[in-house]
């Protein structure tokens, strides 16, 4: 994680009788492995990171209160400010009205969060639900796959909570700081991937060329901007609805590179006019309409 530690803007812990600097420890390791995969997927981020998780006997388990707490400190410009929220834990039930209250503000200030469906497909005895606060419907729900996109088998089945997309990213056999001797696997593994993915689509609107036109950033900011876009570059693998999320489908699309400055007929000018498209969208998939990336991409009378 050394490389990493410049990224990272702050750590503070919100267990109730704890100070913040005791968020420093990680003594489970679980927050570091997660703070990882981040870094894996957007090495550039800024990250900001809040210990929820107390020990309960033998077990970690989340502490809710400590939850609502980060979550409003995190969504809160006078807090963090943060652009996107990942939470790699989860419970059997919606119980926690301050949870539910912290996740409808922070979506309400155009924050996206992420959280995994599950810790390992048995956790509590759940296999067959989705945990909160993944199963709320402003939440992106991920899952675990194998690295060829396959579902892996401990998901909480499709069916767990309807109506809800199931996104999957890797997250059987990765690799952790913590421990370098095995592998890690788990749904908690594949959130912060798919929230690092996020990370970058917003990273790229906010560089030339898609910086000249500020609608694009702002539509992604949204969790319907996003689940556009997700959904644009993601693939059902199996039988199953579950999407796995294929960044390069978009970041490379037909062209099969990428790069340049931004500047007309570059891999990066085509893939900005690819994700404006996108946002664009028609009537049929919720689109935004054409006056998103007007300034980068006019629309003509003729259309």
């Amino acid at each position: 994680m050394k490389e990493y530690r410049g990224r990272i803007i702050n750590v503070s812990s919100f267990i109730e009788g704890e100070r913040p600097v005791d968020a420093t420890t990680d003594e489970s390791g679980h927050g570091t492995a997660v703070a990882f995969q981040i870094f894996r997927t957007c090495p550039m981020a800024h990250v900001y990171i809040a210990k929820v998780i107390r020990k309960d006997g033998n077990e970690w388990v989340p502490d809710k209160d400590a939850v609502a707490a980060a979550l409003r400190h995190a969504a809160d410009e006078e807090g963090w400010g943060v652009d996107i929220i990942n939470m790699s834990f989860g419970w059997t039930y919606n119980d926690h009205p301050g949870v539910e209250s912290a996740i409808q503000e922070a979506d309400r200030k155009g924050v996206l969060i992420f959280a995994s469906t599950s810790n390992s497909g048995l956790s509590f005895g759940t296999a067959t639900k989705i945990l909160y606060p993944a199963a709320d419907e402003r939440v992106f729900a991920v899952d675990a796959a194998h690295g060829n996109g396959q579902p892996a088998a401990f998901n909480p089945p499709s069916i767990a909570v309807r109506g809800k997309e199931r996104f999957t990213a890797p997250g059987v056999g990765l690799r952790s700081p913590v421990s370098c001797n095995s592998a890690i696997t788990g749904a908690t593994f594949s959130s912060p991937l798919v929230a690092g993915v996020a990370a970058l689509l917003l990273e790229f609107a906010r560089q030339h060329p898609l910086s000249d036109s500020p609608s694009v950033l702002d539509h992604l900011k949204k969790r319907h901007g996003m689940l556009l876009v997700l959904r644009k570059m993601a693939e059902q693998k199996g039988m199953d609805p579950f999407y796995f999320v294929c960044p390069w489908s978009l970041l490379t699309g037909r062209w099969s590179t990428y790069g340049g400055d931004g500047s007309v007929g570059t891999p990066r000018w085509f893939v900005a006019h690819e994700l404006i498209s996108i946002l664009r969208g028609t009537s049929d998939s919720g689109g935004y309409g054409p006056r998103v990336g007007i300034e980068l991409f006019p629309v003509h009378d003729d259309g």
